[in-house]
């Protein structure tokens, strides 16, 4: 009787376990698939997200890069809690969508169905490769988190701070500039007229984004924990900061060439600036990665 070589068999099982893996994303995708087209209604109709469309193809390349370095196999033996857990989170799914269907601005089931996808996702991973699968592929299961609109209470008060803080700003700005100008809320009283400071001028557009990027980015270069919040924290910041800028210059063409010329700049200003936030972002991310991977040398050289 002949016995196939040692290497055939070895390849065959790679093959197998290469295509049990790829079944595990491919249902790991079917069960996001119902969340991600509710969210997708927000990316379509609120300009605010339309940054939500790269986040899948971004939580995919994290997934993919996470892949390459993924743990052993090794399931738990305790496996029925974990299906338990599944069924729980299954059940509610079908009259959840039934009450979703007529509320597409309801962002509370959005959070809602999230959080069961991602609940059963992680039950996939543990069931699959055991703990140490579910927390290596944990953060890009997370990072989806960030194409969600966020609940409209913590939202509109943020917004209207922001408008609020934008426009005594740009106020006191035109002021120093030599115009008079008083801000009252998030309108701005200019001799020849007055400028309001809307939700898209708030700054709540580039805060997201930058907080998604930010977030990718750690992931990206793998930073530490510490970096990332820093690289989170600079990062809006500095959103923060150049929206100011544009708002005051927003206000300044206003206040100098007439209010009218506020739309002639509004959208390149809006551009530029989340331009500049990202690219800001890029240069950090970079030099925090090479100052960790600086400190890991000499600490590898110091051990030697």
């Amino acid at each position: 009787m002949n016995s196939a070589p040692p290497s055939e068999i070895q390849a065959e099982r790679t093959a197998v376990s290469t295509f049990s893996i790829w079944i595990v994303f491919a249902f790991v995708g079917l069960i996001w698939w119902p969340a991600l087209s509710r969210f997708s209604i927000e990316w379509n109709v609120n300009p605010q997200y339309f940054y939500g469309w790269s986040v899948p193809f971004l939580t995919a390349y994290l997934l993919f890069e996470r892949y390459a370095s993924r743990p052993a196999v090794n399931p738990s033996a305790w496996r029925w809690p974990a299906l338990v857990l599944m069924l729980l989170l299954a059940l509610p799914q079908f009259p959840l969508r039934i009450i979703a269907e007529p509320n597409t601005d309801w962002r509370m089931i959005s959070w809602l169905m999230a959080g069961m996808a991602m609940g059963l996702t992680f039950c996939v991973f543990y069931l699959y490769g055991g703990w140490k699968w579910l927390f290596h592929f944990a953060f890009p299961v997370l990072f989806l988190a960030t194409a969600i609109p966020w609940p409209n209470p913590i939202e509109s008060a943020l917004v209207q701070g922001m408008m609020r803080v934008n426009a005594q700003f740009a106020a006191e700005f035109v002021s120093l500039c030599g115009i008079p100008a008083i801000a009252m809320g998030n309108v701005i009283q200019l001799p020849n007229g007055v400028l309001g400071v809307d939700e898209a001028c708030s700054g709540i557009r580039s805060l997201q984004s930058t907080l998604m990027a930010s977030l990718f980015l750690g992931e990206l270069y793998r930073l530490k924990v510490l970096a990332r919040l820093l690289l989170v924290a600079v990062g809006v910041g500095i959103a923060f900061f150049l929206n100011l800028v544009r708002t005051s210059f927003l206000t300044w063409q206003g206040a100098f060439n007439g209010i009218e010329a506020t739309d002639d700049w509004h959208d390149a200003a809006g551009f530029t600036i989340l331009g500049g936030v990202l690219v800001c972002l890029f240069i950090i991310s970079m030099i925090l990665e090479r100052g960790e991977r600086k400190a890991a040398a000499r600490k590898k050289a110091e051990i030697a």
